[in-house]
């Protein structure tokens, strides 16, 4: 079920006791020279779409936000950010809009890693205000880690930002827009070996990095290892997985998160 593509009635007769909201939140902002600026919203919406044609019974799709929590790729040109309030306000009031329509069960689905943080706002406050709703965030690299983990190549910072598995998920998707005599590895780990970056990977201490302090180019990783091959089967194990996840969500009870 695509929100959009329902009449006001047909939404009032969905079955929200058996059914998943999917919210899928991307970002506008920079991806070094090779990748469009809609990468993540591009890729987390391809996702989302093909989540819900698997599971069209018993997921209802919302719009995919196209606007994010960016400030640390302000330096670059082409980024659109919004402050952390601006962000948690417009992302609640989405959800209340949805549990006013009578929805028990809700999934943040995430494809911004700057998104993660106020995401976790979201889900503290909408569970004070609402607490027999069940509201899920998690990011899609995170559901599927596993899977990424077994087709990636590069070694850890391999994949970060218009790295490995953004570029092979964008080559796979549409070739056409991703500059590919502009592809360069670029980034760096921290000094003093207290952080690791690689989105598989997390860190025990907290730090808020611009990215400017990483990489001169805006990338992360090891685009240079990418394929449209290597995206066709990274986009199906991922999907899998998100199905798998899906599943799981509409049977649980009253639970905050996963």
């Amino acid at each position: 079920m695509i929100l959009h593509n329902m009449t006001a009635p047909e939404v009032g007769n969905i079955d929200f006791e058996h059914t998943l909201v999917v919210i899928p939140v991307g970002s506008t902002e920079q991806h070094g020279p090779h990748l469009p600026t809609d990468t993540d919203t591009f890729i987390v919406d391809h996702l989302a779409k093909e989540l819900e044609r698997e599971n069209s019974q018993t997921i209802l799709l919302t719009p995919t936000m196209w606007l994010g929590h960016s400030p640390h790729h302000l330096d670059y040109g082409g980024t659109l950010s919004v402050y952390h309030p601006v962000y948690i306000q417009m992302l609640q009031s989405i959800c209340q809009s949805y549990i006013g329509m009578g929805a028990r069960k809700l999934w943040i689905l995430n494809g911004h890693g700057g998104n993660s943080a106020p995401n976790q706002m979201v889900l503290q406050q909408l569970k004070n205000d609402f607490p027999d709703i069940l509201i899920i965030a998690a990011e899609y690299w995170h559901v599927a880690a596993q899977e990424i983990a077994s087709i990636r190549e590069s070694d850890s910072g391999g994949l970060g930002h218009a790295c490995e598995l953004e570029t092979s998920l964008y080559l796979y998707l549409d070739p056409s827009k991703v500059r590919l005599d502009l592809i360069a590895d670029d980034g760096g780990q921290p000094a003093g070996g207290i952080w690791e970056f690689d989105m598989l990977k997390g860190n025990a201490a907290a730090r808020v990095f611009n990215f400017k302090e990483l990489t001169a180019s805006g990338v992360f990783g090891k685009p240079s290892m990418a394929s449209s091959e290597k995206g066709g089967r990274l986009f199906e194990a991922i999907s899998g997985r998100l199905s798998q996840f899906a599943k799981s969500i509409l049977q649980l009870g009253k639970e905050s998160s996963i």
